[in-house]
C-alpha cells in the first residue's frame, strides 16, 4: 500500500511538474523575444527535459524494483497483481514522459540550436 501511495505521488509530481513545463513553453511563445528572453525560454526548456529525464530515471528505478519483487516468489496473489498492476501504471507513464522529452527536444532543436 506505502508503494501505491509512492506511486501516486510520484505521478502527481510529475503531471504537476509537466504542467508547470507546459505553462511556461506556451508564455514563451511570443512572436517578439529580445535574445535574453529566448535564451531563458532555452534555458527553461533544457532544465524541464533534464527533469522530465530524471523523472524517467525514478520511474525505471521503481519499475526494477517491483520487477524484483515480483520475481522472488515473496508476494502473495494479491501482493502480486497490484505490484503488476502498478507496473502497467508506471510503464504508461514512462511511455508518456518519453513521447514529451521527445516533443521538448524537438521544440529545442527547432527554436534553440540555430
Amino acid at each position: 500500500m506505502a508503494k501505491l501511495r509512492k506511486v501516486t505521488a510520484l505521478v502527481a509530481i510529475v503531471l504537476g511538474s509537466l504542467t508547470v513545463t507546459g505553462a511556461a513553453l506556451a508564455d514563451d511563445r511570443q512572436t517578439q523575444r529580445t535574445p535574453r528572453d529566448h535564451r531563458a525560454f532555452c534555458e527553461r526548456l533544457q532544465e524541464a527535459a533534464q527533469d522530465v529525464r530524471a523523472k524517467i530515471g525514478e520511474i525505471q528505478a521503481m519499475q526494477e524494483r517491483i520487477r524484483a519483487k515480483i520475481a522472488s516468489g515473496e508476494l502473495t496473489r494479491q501482493q502480486e497483481a497490484r505490484a503488476k498492476h502498478a507496473l502497467r501504471n508506471l510503464e504508461a507513464l514512462q511511455e508518456e514522459l518519453e513521447d514529451r522529452l521527445e516533443r521538448m527536444l524537438e521544440i529545442y532543436e527547432e527554436k534553440c540550436e540555430r
